[in-house]
Parts: structure tokens; C-alpha cells; sequence
């Protein structure tokens, strides 16, 4: 748990809270964090199979961190290629890579809780991560929504964005009170 713990705190906590974030740091950290958390799901599912169904997917986010920190290191992320060459498809394809790839790390902790959820029962924890995730889900796509359709005011996306930072806060204490609770639950087995 201490890994997965590590691994989403690397790639929840940003310097920047710009929707899109195409910096060598921002791709370190995911690369780094991904990275925790695929050896911390291997780790974790040996007590809660249900966990590994997670590892597909942490496993692609390491190729897809892996992929953009090149792209990135290089000089040649989509996100920069000129929009008015025949390279605008690669441009708007790579663009939906980035948010995919920005989406996917909620849709592993679902798959998280889910894993918890299936063998250690429905817990008040596992339920606040499932409604945390979920409103974090909702901030993202309104984030998205607001950064590009509305680009008249673009100060509600990072607003929305400083709300979403506070709620993976939030997230990552309720996820360590869980760390907590089963790391207690291991020493009074023994």
C-alpha cells in the first residue's frame, strides 16, 4: 500500500495547475508514480486479487508516461506541433492521448476500490473513495470542458483544477486512513 500511497502522490501532486501540463517534470513524476504504483498493486494483490484488475491498466499508463516523457524530452510533443500543417490530426490525436492519459489515473483507483471492495467488503473508507473519485472525475471533465469550450475565462479552469489538487488531497488521506486500518489489522493478526 505504501507504494500505491507514494505513486498517486507523485501523480496527483503537480507545480502546475494548467489543465494541460506538457512539462519533462510532469512527465517524470507520472513515469516515477506509475511506476510505485504497478510494483504496489503486485504487491497488494497477493492479499486482494481483486487489485490486480488494476494492473492492465497501470501497465499501460507506465508505456503511455514512458511514450510522452520521450515526446516531451525531445521536442516533439503533439501538443506543440503548428495547427495550421497537415500535422493539426497528429496534433488533435495526441491532445487525446494527454487527456486520456490524464483520465486514466481515475479510472485505476475505481478499479482500486473496486479490488478492495471485492475482498475486504464495503467499508465506510471504501465508499468516500468511490464518491471522491467520482467527484474528482466530475472536476476533471469540467475542467476540460471549461478550458476549451470557454476560453474567454480561462481562470475557472485552474480554479477548477486547484479544486481538483484539493480533492486528490482529501483522497490520498482517506486512501492512507485505509493503509492505516489494514496495516493494524495485519499487526493484531499476528
Amino acid at each position: 500500500m505504501t507504494q500505491i500511497f507514494l505513486g498517486l502522490l507523485l501523480v496527483f501532486f503537480k507545480l502546475n495547475i494548467s489543465f494541460l501540463d506538457i512539462s519533462l517534470t510532469y512527465s517524470l513524476t507520472n513515469l516515477i508514480g506509475y511506476i510505485l504504483i504497478f510494483f504496489g498493486v503486485k504487491k497488494v494483490s497477493r492479499k486482494y486479487e481483486g487489485v490486480g484488475k488494476a494492473q492492465p491498466l497501470v501497465s499501460f499508463m507506465i508505456f503511455h508516461s514512458l511514450a510522452f516523457l520521450i515526446l516531451n524530452a525531445s521536442g516533439n510533443s503533439p501538443l506543440e506541433l503548428p495547427l495550421d500543417t497537415y500535422l493539426a490530426i497528429i496534433s488533435f490525436v495526441g491532445l487525446g492521448f494527454v487527456i486520456a492519459g490524464m483520465f486514466m489515473v481515475f479510472v485505476i483507483i475505481s478499479r482500486l476500490t473496486e479490488g478492495l471492495e471485492e475482498d475486504a467488503g464495503v467499508t465506510t473508507h471504501t465508499k468516500r473513495l468511490k464518491k471522491l473519485c467520482a467527484i474528482m472525475m466530475a472536476v476533471y471533465v469540467l475542467a476540460g470542458m471549461f478550458y476549451f469550450m470557454f476560453t474567454m475565462v480561462p481562470a475557472i479552469a485552474e480554479v477548477l483544477m486547484g479544486a481538483l489538487l484539493l480533492l486528490k488531497l482529501i483522497f490520498l488521506i482517506e486512501f492512507y486512513s485505509i493503509f492505516l486500518t489494514s496495516k493494524s489489522s495485519v499487526a493484531a493478526e499476528r
